[in-house]
C-alpha cells in the first residue's frame, strides 16, 4: 500500500512538473536573444510557431505597456494570425533597428519596439535614441 502511494505521489510530482516546463517554455524563450529566438521560430512546427508568436506578442505588448505605450492587440492582430506578425517583423527588422543592438536585444524588447513603432512612431524613434545612445 505504501509503495502504491509513493508511486502515485512520484508520478504526479513528475506529470506536474513536466507540464509546468511546457507550459514555461515558450515564456523563457522570449527572453532569449532575436536571434536566438527567431532560430527556434524557424525551426519549429507550425504549431510551436503559433505559441511561439502568441505568447512573443502577448509579452512584447506588455513590455510596450510598461514603456508607457498601451497596444490593444485585437485591433493590431484583426483576427490575423500572429504568425504573420512576426514574419512581417522579420521583413522590417533590419531596417528598424540598428543591427548592432540586435544581437544583445531579448526578443520581447525587439517585439515590444516593433509595437510601439507600429501605434506610436514619435514614442518608438525617442526609445530608440535612447537605446542606441546608451
Amino acid at each position: 500500500m505504501e509503495l502504491i502511494f509513493t508511486a502515485t505521489t512520484l508520478a504526479m510530482v513528475g506529470a506536474i512538473y513536466f507540464v509546468f516546463q511546457h507550459l514555461r517554455s515558450p515564456s523563457a524563450q522570449c527572453r532569449k536573444q532575436i536571434s536566438d529566438w527567431l532560430a527556434r521560430f524557424e525551426a519549429a512546427s507550425q504549431i510551436e510557431q503559433h505559441e511561439m508568436a502568441e505568447v512573443l506578442v502577448r509579452q512584447s505588448a506588455e513590455l510596450a505597456s510598461q514603456m508607457g505605450v498601451e497596444v490593444y492587440l485585437d485591433e493590431l492582430l484583426e483576427g490575423g494570425d500572429p504568425v504573420e506578425l512576426i514574419r512581417t517583423w522579420q521583413a522590417q527588422l533590419p531596417i528598424a533597428i540598428p543591427s548592432h543592438a540586435l544581437p544583445k536585444t531579448p526578443a520581447r524588447t525587439i517585439g515590444a519596439l516593433l509595437l510601439i513603432r507600429d501605434v506610436q512612431p514619435e514614442s518608438f524613434r525617442e526609445l530608440l535614441g535612447q537605446a542606441v545612445a546608451a
